[in-house]
């Protein structure tokens, strides 16, 4: 039997401490996203993973491996073409796995300029496995999500409602129910 998303059992979170922790350091990712000449995300994954694996939302295909990692952070060519890069993390949840283990699922607003185009920006969803280290919390597991180009038109067609055809549709009113004040111009006189 499927069970309907209000049926699903909502999953445990991890205790405060430990939220407060892999929040730090999913804030801290997303200041390593922003200095683009600082340090890199990379520092923030396990060195003793043998095999980390990475997909940020532009990827074909995984990253896995120390040396795809270092070759997508560490290489100067790949950052020539960015003026600037904003990665703004917002509404973490992160569950414990194991007492070695959690998963972070959170939202991200990023914003890029690119030096011969206009500064562009988008939300996406990323989740994360991190384990705990003797250096704190470390990503060996990281992926972007963003949403199907279906929702991104939808988002768009919604936004672009007026906030009073909204309001028709505000407070449980029905699609039947007539809008209120004039429909058209014959009526307003």
């Amino acid at each position: 039997m499927t069970k309907t998303r209000d049926q699903t059992m909502s999953l445990p979170l991890a205790d405060v401490a430990i939220v407060s922790e892999v929040t730090a350091i999913i804030q801290k990712m997303g200041e390593c996203f922003t200095d683009i000449h600082g340090p890199q995300p990379i520092t923030l994954f396990d060195p003793d993973e043998p095999a980390p694996q990475y997909l940020g939302e532009e990827m074909d295909d995984w990253m896995i491996g120390w040396d795809a990692l270092k070759w997508y952070f560490e290489t100067p060519e790949r950052f020539a073409m960015i003026d600037a890069m904003d990665y703004h993390p917002s509404n973490i949840r992160v569950r414990s796995l194991t007492d070695e283990l959690v998963l972070a699922t959170w939202d991200v607003h990023a914003e890029m300029k690119f030096r011969h185009g206009a500064p562009l920006g988008e939300r996406l969803r990323a989740n994360a496995i991190m384990r705990n280290t003797s250096n704190g919390w470390r990503f060996i597991y990281y992926a972007e999500a963003p949403k199907s180009a279906m929702a991104y038109m939808q988002d768009l067609y919604a936004n672009m409602a007026s906030p009073e055809f909204k309001a028709r549709f505000a407070a449980g009113k029905k699609l039947t129910d007539p809008p209120s004040g004039p429909r058209n111009k014959k009526e307003s006189e």
